[in-house]
């Protein structure tokens, strides 16, 4: 199973100021792989609209999503599930600051 990070030339994690929900890369690798949205939402179960709303940040992928698109895509669950919470803790960082 695959563990994607975003690494430097040494192999050193590179982490970043700048967020992207797990929905945006889940379209980019769609895309990557030519799989047609409305194909992968069937296997995945979900509904069309319900995906989109996925794949444009306005549903969080869940603990069983993050299940499904590992089986399906070899990424590992855990990796979606980082994602999440990076963009949640990075959105409610944003409100603190706009708040202060």
């Amino acid at each position: 199973m695959s563990d994607y990070k975003v690494v430097n030339s040494r192999g050193k994690e590179i982490f970043t100021d700048v967020t992207i929900h797990p929905g945006e890369i889940l379209q980019m690798e769609l895309a990557a792989r030519n799989i047609k949205k409305t194909e992968f939402a069937e296997l995945l179960g979900m509904k069309p609209g319900h995906f989109s709303e996925l794949l444009h940040g306005k549903r969080h992928v869940s603990a069983a999503t993050a299940l499904k698109l590992e089986k399906l895509l070899d990424i590992s669950a855990e990796y979606w599930m980082r994602v999440q919470v990076y963009y949640d803790l990075f959105i409610e960082r944003t409100k603190d600051l706009e708040a202060a």
